[in-house]
């Protein structure tokens, strides 16, 4: 363990009235088309290349929210290069919140066995099992759960890699504090992060975050990592787990 890595550890508080039906309902049109476009400066395009490219037959996606990127991938294919039927694919989910799996279950059930966890992602072992999934997604998670750095949040990246299988891969994203210097911030980012960390609000708990420390805990509990700034967000492609 490096040093300055805490060995204390946080726990997520559920936001049942943010998660609720209705503001999933609206997720994708105020969150990835309009959040995304202009404050955040996130390319949707690009995520959905990572969901389509990386995520293997069996996958675990964390925070899946309306599982916007999930339902709109294709299918991953097998080793004849031949998409994989849904009768073989299996999609766990897993939310501390009870909105998003219940949300996201029925829709994409045509897609393959959905499983779901109601089950916070700072708290270990997660319920799966060792090299249990080919692929874990985790997309804007990170910044909504406590914190004081993303060292406090290492219980994520320790089960990402303890869960994924050999040639498994972890992608992701997360908003990154509005002081961290390499990040791109306007006007319209700053001003929501400092509204959605306001105390008690339990919306972001990300002024601590910084790419160097996401750079450490990546490199920490994975061999191979590509790790890129887009706007306020860094995203992630980590393959080879330690184990």
């Amino acid at each position: 363990m490096p040093e300055n890595t805490p060995h204390t550890r946080t726990s997520s508080v559920p936001n049942p009235r943010l998660y609720s039906p209705r503001n999933l309902r609206r997720y994708r049109r105020l969150v990835v088309g309009l959040s995304h476009k202009l404050a955040w400066k996130v390319d949707n395009d690009h995520i959905l290349d990572l969901y389509a490219a990386l995520t293997a037959p069996t996958h675990l996606d964390v925070g899946p929210a309306d599982a916007h990127f999930l339902l709109r991938a294709p299918a991953p294919t097998g080793p004849s290069g031949e998409p994989v039927s849904a009768a073989l694919r299996q999609i766990h989910l897993m939310d501390l919140n009870e909105g998003p799996l219940d949300y996201c279950t029925p829709r994409l059930a045509e897609h393959g066995l959905v499983v779901p966890h109601r089950h916070d992602v700072l708290t270990a072992p997660w319920p799966l099992g060792d090299a249990s999934v080919g692929s874990v997604g985790m997309f804007h998670v990170l910044h909504c759960v406590p914190g004081a750095s993303l060292r406090h949040k290492q219980t994520a990246f320790t089960e990402a890699a303890r869960v994924l299988g050999q040639g498994g891969v972890f992608i992701g994203s997360t908003l990154l504090g509005v002081e961290d210097p390499h990040t791109h911030n306007n006007r319209l980012a700053r001003r929501l992060q400092h509204v959605y960390n306001q105390p008690g609000r339990n919306i972001f708990h990300n002024n601590g975050d910084r790419l160097v420390d996401l750079r450490a805990m990546l490199d920490l509990h994975f061999a191979s990592v590509e790790l890129t700034v887009m706007g306020s967000a860094g995203v992630w492609v980590a393959k080879e787990p330690r184990r």
